[in-house]
């Protein structure tokens, strides 16, 4: 809802992973080169973990974005799928036939697809995301999809995306087969206090943004700290400091504004902002640790659907905002009219006074409008200002 008043072709900041708003941090970069790498050689496993909303996925989508013809690349997000679950899964990505046939007959028709596209002079390309969903018998599953070959060069090549769960699976003794396979793999950190900050301006100068409104220096270290220098959680925070920018009317954004919208944001139910307890990567890991970590899990599952939703949702509350603010806007108007008219006449009355007079709007909805809590609470804030 902010865009249009700050000249901005899009939003953002938006969750939905957006190959445009690719950044290239080290970590990012040294990721993407990887599995530019990978693609290459043509063979083998590349491994990307990092924790939750780091941009495991924007680089997917990145490189899937850069790819030309001759390489098929679908993307699948896991859920604890079995082996055969996966092998259904994967065939239907790739638009073959499964409903009713077992597994055996399932990688039959998947044999003769990836010979196909051999003779096309192509290869496919299984990107797994959320990896670390997968039972250890399903990612070796994966190892056994790698053997299609033909004049010794495999016919699919699959990368895989995951949280730092999957660093454990991975080293697991039964999955030594599976290790000799991956030619190389990444660990996304987050970012530093410079990192966020050049972030955070390349989303903006991917929408046109012409410096309205600026942004003072000192608000990134403060943005790093209580964001954990995690993107996703940068995106949320920033996204909240435009809106609270355009309903206050701001021409800069400054520490006190994060601050204040970082209140705001501790109060909320989604805890977004919530510093965590400790830092994933420790050593020693208590029950209580252990049992958060395998929640995590369960709530990366439903991530993508929710934040679908989520951006549904919120195009639906800006329009809703937006009418209310415009009725906000009249109503100020008025009021300022209102206060000039009886100040000529030598009589004085506050915001709230006037607020109630019958004389302001002969309307019928004014009535309706002067019991609303949000405009009671900016005529007691109009006033305490002028006080």
């Amino acid at each position: 809802m902010y865009e249009s008043h700050f000249g901005l072709s899009d939003k953002p900041f938006k969750l939905s992973p957006d190959p445009r708003f690719f950044f290239s941090s080290p970590h990012h970069e040294k990721a993407a080169s990887y599995l530019k790498y990978g693609l290459s050689q043509g063979e083998g496993f590349i491994v990307i973990t990092g924790p939750i909303g780091t941009g495991k996925t924007t680089i997917a989508r990145s490189l899937v974005a850069s790819l030309d013809e001759s390489i098929v690349a679908v993307q699948i997000a896991t859920t604890r799928l079995t082996p055969e679950e996966l092998v259904r899964l994967v065939a239907a990505k790739f638009d073959i036939q499964v409903e009713g046939l077992g597994k055996a007959e399932i990688l039959k028709r998947l044999e003769q697809y990836l010979l196909k596209l051999h003779q096309q002079q192509r290869r496919a390309l299984l990107i797994v995301d959320e990896a670390q969903n997968l039972p250890p018998e399903t990612v070796e599953e994966l190892r056994m999809l790698s053997n299609f070959q033909l004049d010794d060069k495999p016919l699919i090549q699959s990368f895989l995306l995951g949280q730092e769960e999957l660093k454990g699976i991975i080293e697991l003794p039964e999955m030594e087969q599976f290790r000799q396979r991956i030619i190389a793999s990444c660990h996304l950190k987050p970012f530093d206090c410079e990192q966020t900050c050049n972030y955070i301006h390349h989303r903006l100068r991917q929408v046109g943004w012409l410096g309205k409104p600026s942004l003072c220096e000192n608000i990134f270290e403060i943005i790093t700290k209580h964001s954990q220098g995690i993107p996703r959680k940068i995106n949320i925070l920033t996204d909240r400091l435009f809106l609270y920018a355009y309903l206050e009317d701001l021409t800069a954004i400054k520490a006190v504004d994060v601050h204040h919208v970082l209140e705001e944001m501790q109060s909320e139910l989604s805890g977004s902002m919530m510093p965590s307890s400790r830092r994933k990567g420790e050593d020693d890991e208590s029950p209580v640790s252990q049992e958060n970590t395998s929640l995590h899990i369960l709530a990366a599952q439903g991530e993508s659907h929710a934040a679908q939703t989520l951006e549904a949702v919120s195009e639906i509350l800006d329009t809703v905002i937006d009418r209310k603010i415009s009725t906000i806007r009249h109503l100020d108007k008025l009021l300022r009219q209102k206060r000039k008219s009886l100040s000529e006449l030598g009589t004085t009355l506050h915001d709230e006074t006037i607020l109630e007079s019958d004389e302001l709007d002969n309307e019928k909805n004014n009535s309706a409008l002067q019991k609303k809590y949000w405009c009671r609470e900016l005529m007691a804030k109009k006033s305490s200002y002028h006080n």
